[in-house]
C-alpha cells in the first residue's frame, strides 16, 4: 500500500550517443520524461506562481506537429491499423478467447522492421483491394436495387422510352392493390375522355399499368396522379425493352459477384502478413515515442540534456546504465516544494488489483497514502456479498484462474482478472456462508430430500431478513468508519495532526453518537444487549461531538463568527451519514436478487423437465439445458451488478471521505505495444 517515492533526474549528454541513450532509456522502462509545460509549471510552483501549476501536457500529436517524420510514421500506422481489422475476419491463426498479446522474439519485430517497405506494399494493395470491395459492393447494391425495380415490368415488351410521341404522353404507374388501379383508371376516364390504360402486370400486390393521354391534358394526368396513393416510374435512362434490360443487369451483376470474390480470396491470401502488420505496427510505435521522448530534449550541436522523474530505489540502476560507456551527467534530487512528481503506484497482489478502478476515478495525488489494499479488500467483500452464490464463485475463480495462467495480458487487463479472482474467491465465501450452490440446485435435483445448510443463516428465510438488513448496514458504517481513518492516516503523514483529531476523531465521536442514539430503531440489533447497555450513552457522544466541531470547524476561516460557529452545518451530516449508511441497503437487494432469481430458474428447469413423467435420460437433458441457459444469463446479468454497485461503493462511499486525485500519469518511456508481447529477455535488441 504505497505510492513509490520519485527522485528529479537531471541528464547531460553527447548528441552523438543520443539514439543509444534513447534505446537504453526505452529498454529500461522507468524513466518518465519530463515534457517543457510541466518544467514551466515546476518552476511557477516553486516560485509560488499559481498561474503556471496547471499547465497541461501537450499531446503527441500537438508537441510533434510540422515533424514530418513523425507524420509519416503516424500515417503508416493508421494503414496498417486499417489493414488488421479489415483482415481480422479473414484471419485463420489459432487464437485464444483472452489472449491479447502475441508473444513474439525481438528479432522477429525487427525482422519485420528491416522489411518494412515489403510489408507497407502489401498493407497500401489490401486498402486498394478494399477500396474496390466497396466500390463493386456499392454498384451491386445499386444494381440490385434498379433489378429489383424494372422486374415488375418485364412483361412489356417496347422500350418505354419511346412510347411518347409528339400527340401523346405515357406514364408507367403502379398501384399497391386492384381496388386502387381501378379507381385510377375510373378517375382518368371521367377527367379526360380522349385517354386509356392497360394493365401490364400483377405479382406480389404490385399492379403495373399504364395511362396514355393526349400531350395537352398532361397537366390533368400530373393531377390525378398525385391525388391518388400511385406511383410513378421513370424509364428515360432505359434504352431496351424491361426484359432485356433486365437481362443485361443481371449479367453484369454476375461478374460483379464474381470481383468481390475474387477480391476477397485476394484478401484471404493477404490475411497470410496480418502477423506482420501486427509487428510493424507495434515497432513503428516503439519508434514514435521514442521521437516524442526525444521532442522533449533540449539540444545543442554537441549536447542534449533533459529532465525527468525516476522511482527512488532505482536511481542507482538508472545511474549505473547512463553512465556505463557514455560520456554523460546524471544528476538526483528529490521534489521540491511545489513540485508534483508522477504517480507510482507499488501495491501487491491484492492492491494492484483495484489500480484500474482506481483509475476510472481520479489518479491518486502523489504524497498521498495509497488506499489500494484496502479498496481492494472491501470491493472484493461486497461483490462476492452482492453475488452470494458458491457455484458462481468457482466458475468465476476458475475462469480467472485460466486467463492468468494461458494468456499474455496487457497489464490493466491482467489487474482486472486479478481483481475478479479475488471476488470470486469472496463470492465462493459467502456462498458457503449463506448455503448458496447455484441456488437450491441439490435441493431441487434431490426433490428436497437434501439440501445444502449454510453456515451462518438463508438470507431468503424470512425470518432473517432483519438479520440481513442489519449485517450490511454495519458492514457500511465499517467501510465509512475505515475511509474517515484513512483520511486521518493521511494528515498524520502530512504531520497535521491537529487537523486528524478535529477533522477525524471529532467526527467519530459525533457519527458513534448517531449511531447509539439510533440504535434501537435498528432492525435486529434494537434488540440486543448490547444496544441496551451502549444506547443510552448515544446523546452523550451526539452533543459532546457537536459541540467540539461547532467551535473547531471554521478554525481556518477569517471571519470571526464563521471561525467560532463554523460547524453549524455538521447538523446536516447527521441525515448525510444516515443516508450513506443506507446506500448499503443495495448489499442485500443484489445479494437476494441473484440467490432469489437461480432458485426461480432451477424451478422453471425442474418443472419443464418434467420430473415425475419423463424418463431419467430425458428428463435430465431437458434440465441441463434450461440450467445452463438459465444461469449462464443470470451469471452475466448479476456479476455486471455486483461490479457497478461495487465501484459506486468504492467510489461515492470510500473514496469521497479519503481520496485525493488530480494527481500526474507517471508515463515512462517503454516499450508500450498494442498487439504483440516482445519477449523480456530480448527486448534489449530493439533497436532502430
Amino acid at each position: 500500500m504505497a505510492v513509490a517515492g520519485m527522485r528529479r533526474m537531471s541528464f547531460v549528454g553527447l548528441v552523438r550517443e543520443k539514439e543509444e541513450i534513447l534505446n537504453k532509456l526505452q529498454d529500461f522502462g522507468l524513466v518518465h520524461i519530463s515534457s517543457f509545460n510541466e518544467l514551466a509549471a515546476s518552476e511557477a510552483a516553486a516560485r509560488g506562481d499559481d498561474d503556471g501549476a496547471d499547465l497541461s501536457d501537450p499531446a503527441p500529436e500537438e508537441l510533434m506537429a510540422g515533424n514530418d517524420l513523425y507524420a509519416g510514421i503516424s500515417e503508416k500506422r493508421k494503414i496498417l491499423k486499417k489493414c488488421i481489422e479489415e483482415l481480422a475476419p479473414f484471419d485463420e491463426r489459432k487464437k485464444s478467447l483472452f489472449s491479447f498479446l502475441r508473444p513474439v522474439k525481438a528479432g522477429e519485430i525487427e525482422d519485420a522492421y528491416a522489411r518494412r517497405e515489403s510489408i507497407l506494399a502489401e498493407a497500401y494493395s489490401v486498402i486498394k483491394t478494399d477500396e474496390k470491395i466497396k466500390d463493386a459492393e456499392e454498384a451491386q447494391a445499386r444494381l440490385e436495387s434498379e433489378l429489383s425495380s424494372i422486374a415488375p415490368w418485364k412483361a412489356y415488351p417496347y422500350v418505354p422510352s419511346l412510347a411518347n410521341t409528339s400527340f401523346t404522353v405515357t406514364e408507367f404507374l403502379s398501384a399497391e392493390s386492384q381496388k386502387e388501379a381501378d379507381s385510377f383508371s375510373e378517375a382518368l376516364t371521367a377527367e379526360i375522355p380522349e385517354s386509356g390504360s392497360y394493365m401490364i402486370s400483377a405479382d406480389k400486390g404490385l399492379y403495373c399499368f399504364a395511362a396514355v393521354c393526349l400531350r395537352e391534358d398532361q397537366t390533368k394526368l400530373d393531377r390525378l396522379i398525385s391525388s391518388g396513393r400511385i406511383t410513378r416510374y421513370d424509364f428515360s435512362n432505359v434504352d431496351s425493352a424491361p426484359a432485356e434490360y433486365a437481362g443485361n443487369i443481371e449479367n453484369y451483376l454476375s461478374k460483379l459477384r464474381d470481383s468481390v470474390s475474387a477480391f476477397k480470396s485476394d484478401r484471404e491470401e493477404a490475411a497470410r502478413h496480418i502477423g506482420d502488420f501486427e509487428m510493424l505496427y507495434d515497432r513503428l510505435g516503439i519508434e514514435a515515442s521514442k521521437m516524442v521522448a526525444d521532442a522533449n530534449f533540449a539540444n545543442s550541436s554537441v549536447t542534449f540534456s533533459f529532465e525527468g522523474w525516476v522511482p527512488s530505489k532505482n536511481e542507482k540502476q538508472i545511474r549505473s546504465i547512463l553512465e556505463d560507456g557514455h560520456i554523460c551527467h546524471v544528476e538526483f534530487r528529490d521534489p521540491r516544494d511545489g513540485e508534483l512528481p508522477p504517480t507510482k503506484l507499488e501495491n501487491g497482489f491484492l492492491g494492484a488489483s483495484i489500480e484500474p478502478v482506481e483509475s476510472l476515478y481520479s489518479l491518486l495525488r502523489y504524497g498521498q497514502l495509497d488506499p489500494s489494499a484496502i479498496a481492494a479488500f472491501f470491493y472484493a467483500l461486497f461483490f462476492g456479498f452482492m453475488f452470494s452464490d458458491a457455484g458462481y464463485g468457482i466458475m468465476l475463480t476458475v475462469a480467472c484462474i485460466i486467463i492468468l495462467v494461458r494468456c499474455k495480458l496487457k497489464e490493466n487487463m491482467r489487474k482486472y482478472i486479478v481483481l475478479f479472482l479475488v471476488s470470486g474467491i469472496s463470492t465462493i465465501f459467502w456462498g458457503v456462508i449463506f448455503g448458496s450452490w447455484f441456488g437450491n440446485l441439490v435441493q431441487t435435483v434431490t426433490r428436497g430430500s437434501f439440501a445444502l445448510k449454510p453456515l451462518w443463516f438463508d438470507p431468503q428465510d424470512s425470518a432473517n431478513t432483519e438479520h440481513f438488513l442489519a449485517f450490511t448496514l454495519l458492514l457500511g458504517v465499517i467501510h465509512l468508519f475505515t475511509a474517515m481513518a484513512m483520511k486521518a492516516a493521511n494528515l498524520i503523514a502530512k504531520g497535521k495532526w491537529l487537523d486528524a483529531i478535529f477533522d477525524v476523531l471529532f467526527w467519530y465521536i459525533f457519527y458513534i453518537g448517531e449511531i447509539l442514539f439510533l440504535l434501537p430503531y435498528i432492525p435486529y440489533y434494537g434488540k440486543t444487549a448490547f444496544c441496551e447497555r451502549f444506547s443510552p450513552y448515544g446523546i452523550y457522544f451526539l452533543l459532546a461531538g457537536f459541540v467540539l466541531i461547532l467551535f473547531t470547524k471554521g478554525r481556518k476561516s477569517k471571519n470571526p463568527f464563521i471561525k467560532l460557529f463554523g460547524g453549524i452545518t455538521c447538523l446536516y451530516s447527521l441525515v448525510d451519514m444516515l443516508s450513506d449508511c443506507l446506500s448499503y441497503t443495495r448489499l442485500m437487494a443484489m445479494g437476494l436478487a441473484t440467490s432469489v432469481i437461480i432458485n426461480v430458474f432451477n424451478s422453471i428447469a425442474a418443472s419443464a423437465a418434467g420430473l415425475d413423467t419423463a424418463g431419467i435420460t430425458f428428463r435430465f437433458i431437458v434440465f441441463v439445458i434450461i440450467f445452463v441457459a438459465a444461469n449462464l444469463f443470470n451469471f452475466a446479468i448479476n456479476a455486471l451488478g455486483a461490479y457497478v454497485n461495487a465501484c459506486r461503493l468504492t467510489y461515492i462511499e470510500f473514496f469521497g471521505k479519503c481520496y485525493e486525485g488530480d494527481g500526474r500519469e507517471d508515463s515512462p518511456l517503454r516499450f508500450d505495444t498494442e498487439y504483440v508481447y516482445i519477449e523480456k529477455d530480448d527486448k534489449a535488441n530493439v533497436r532502430r
